[in-house]
């Protein structure tokens, strides 16, 4: 089974499902193609900015990449977020992940 073709079918029935583009996201992280999977996961932002899950995987992958200002950036925004729709679990995770992300720095 493809998976990547079975979520590229759900993508064509529905191109702005959050899911279905963490999903095809997702799958291109496991396969080692992390650009790919950025673009995935920066495409929700775009158009579902309150699907709050994207943005602690995002961040982590920002991190991945070596590019920790736009991980803090991800997380700020993710932040805000959360606390605009009341998501305090992926809120906790945000903000543990941007404390993580300080203490990395030094």
């Amino acid at each position: 089974m493809d998976r990547l073709k079975d979520l590229y079918r759900l993508y064509e029935d529905d191109p702005t499902d959050p899911f279905t583009l963490f999903a095809i996201g997702y799958e291109y992280l496991r396969q080692g193609e992390r650009e790919k999977a950025l673009r995935w996961y920066e495409s929700i932002r775009e158009v579902a900015p309150d699907y709050t899950g994207v943005y602690y995987h995002l961040g982590k992958l920002y991190v991945a990449l070596g590019r920790n200002s736009e991980a803090r950036r991800v997380y700020d925004a993710g932040i805000h977020m959360c606390r605009r729709v009341s998501e305090m679990k992926d809120l906790s995770e945000l903000q543990q992940a941007r404390m993580d992300l300080e203490d990395d720095a030094g």
